[in-house]
C-alpha cells in the first residue's frame, strides 16, 4: 500500500475522533519560519509549543520569500500573532549547491531551463543566513515594530537551539 492510501485509510478511522473546535478561528501566538526538511516535522514538540498556538510557514532553506511575507501578513494583521520565529538549521540541503550549481543540476535532470524560480536561496552559512532573514522581515514596512522577530538555528545532532542575532549579521555585510 502507498503512503497515500495509508494515509487515506488512517484519516476514515481517525476521523470519528475528530475535535470538531477546530472549525473554530484559529488563535496563534507565534508565527515559525523553517525549512521544509521532513527531519523538522516534530519541532513543535521539540520547543513544547501546541499546534494551536504556531502558525508554521515551511520552505525549503527557510527563505523569507515572498510568499513568507504574504503569509505573515495574515498571521499578523489578522490572527494577531506577536512573535515570530525563524528557525534555520544545521545540515540543510541548500548548503549543498551555490545558485549557478543548483540551477545546472536541474537543468542536467529536466534538459530544460526555466524563468521561475528567479532564485533558490542557496547559501553555505546557516547562522549568516539565519540573521539575514530576521534582518529582511524586520525591515518590512507591513510588519509593525512592536512584532518581535527572533532567529534560531536547531542543531540536529545535538538537538539544541542557539539564538543568532542579526546585529552579527549587519557587520558581516557591511565588511
Amino acid at each position: 500500500m502507498s503512503l497515500i492510501e495509508n494515509a487515506i485509510a488512517a484519516n476514515r478511522k481517525n476521523a470519528r475522533h475528530h475535535d470538531p473546535s477546530l472549525a473554530n478561528k484559529p488563535a496563534p501566538k507565534v508565527a515559525i519560519l523553517t525549512c521544509m526538511d521532513p527531519r523538522l516535522n516534530d519541532l513543535l514538540q521539540w520547543l513544547e509549543i501546541k499546534p494551536a498556538d504556531a502558525d508554521v510557514i515551511r520552505n525549503v532553506g527557510t527563505a523569507a520569500t515572498e510568499d513568507v511575507v504574504r503569509s505573515l501578513m495574515f498571521s499578523i494583521h489578522v490572527l494577531g500573532v506577536r512573535e515570530v520565529m525563524i528557525v534555520g538549521h544545521t545540515g540543510c540541503g541548500m548548503e549543498i549547491f551555490s545558485e549557478e550549481e543548483f540551477e545546472n543540476h536541474i537543468h542536467t535532470q529536466t534538459g530544460a531551463w526555466a524563468v521561475a524560480p528567479d532564485r533558490f536561496h542557496c547559501y553555505k552559512d546557516v547562522n549568516l543566513v539565519t540573521q539575514r532573514q530576521v534582518l529582511k522581515l524586520r525591515s518590512h514596512p507591513w510588519i509593525p515594530s512592536e512584532v518581535v522577530i527572533r532567529g534560531f538555528v536547531f542543531d540536529l545532532s545535538t538537538g539544541e537551539l542557539r539564538e543568532v542575532t542579526p546585529k552579527d549579521a549587519k557587520n558581516r555585510l557591511a565588511a
